[in-house]
């Protein structure tokens, strides 16, 4: 099942639309849930090939990053939405390039800036906001990149649940999220990626889990070091990313029957290659 609900947004690379969706198109397959989950799908103006794959495997490394950090406690609420698929389609007319992620609901454009009673402007600050760029920084991923409209101040690719001060307080609480990694939405130091990834091997492996951190060093090397991967590296990628994007939608009861299936979308949606 794939329902349309609304536009959820657009911007200069792409339009975003919020589905219901049971049937999630992907690396590794096609997987499908019995619980219908709320969806967004990114699909990119400008349809250069395999662009749906390769920004499904960089909000991964984002989001599995993160998923590092808040389980060492660096913050406690998750802030980047769980990616659940993506198309890469050269063989329709015309083609399509899009990936899939978890549809965040909540208010975007609130001001970053509140007035006091004396007349002047106070900044408002998100709970974490300040952790979650710090770490994110550190290891090359400017997360507070493109997160303020250049027309009206107000903020964008941040969702929050209650936009509205605690009281007593400049702070708006922790039910935020970051969303758009566009290729113009987020700045990211690959080189910088990488060395944290050897460098807390030991730990990413024990936090994440060896798997995981695996996929990692083979979704960053696919994406800044594509023509050296053999076919066996680009295979065991795809495995991965199938056996991440099960775990990730199994929180949506996930389906017992076949989840693979090409007669629809064909080899090209399901390969890296």
């Amino acid at each position: 099942m794939v329902e349309f609900i609304c536009v959820g947004g657009q911007g200069g690379e792409a339009k975003v639309t919020v589905q219901l969706r049971t049937e999630f198109p992907g690396l590794g397959a096609t997987i499908l849930t019995t619980e219908g989950v709320a969806a967004a799908w990114r699909q990119e103006f400008e349809p250069e090939p395999m662009i749906g794959h390769k920004l499904f495997l960089t909000h991964t490394v984002i989001k599995k990053c993160e998923d590092y950090w808040y389980r060492t406690g660096e913050y406690k609420f998750s802030h980047i939405p769980r990616p659940l698929g993506s198309v890469s389609r050269q063989d329709q007319n015309p083609p399509c390039e899009a990936y899939i992620y978890e549809w965040v609901f909540g208010s975007s454009g609130f001001a970053w800036e509140y007035p006091r009673m004396e007349g002047s402007a106070g900044a408002i600050m998100l709970h974490d906001w300040n952790n979650f760029t710090t770490v994110f920084n550190d290891i090359g991923i400017d997360a507070g990149y493109d997160v303020v409209d250049a027309d009206g101040g107000c903020s964008q690719n941040i969702v929050h649940q209650f936009p509205s001060l605690i009281e007593g307080t400049d702070e708006m609480c922790c039910l935020w999220k970051r969303i758009d990694f566009g290729r113009s939405s987020i700045n990211i130091d690959w080189d910088k990626v990488s060395e944290f990834l050897h460098n807390k091997k030991k730990r990413l492996i024990n936090v994440l889990r060896a798997e995981r951190y695996e996929m990692l060093l083979l979704a960053v090397k696919y994406l800044t070091d594509r023509q050296h991967m053999s076919g066996p590296e680009i295979g065991r990628l795809e495995v991965l990313v199938g056996d991440y994007r099960r775990s990730s939608l199994s929180h949506y009861a996930m389906g017992l029957g076949p989840t693979l299936k090409k007669p629809i979308f064909g080899p090209i949606t399901e390969s890296l290659i």
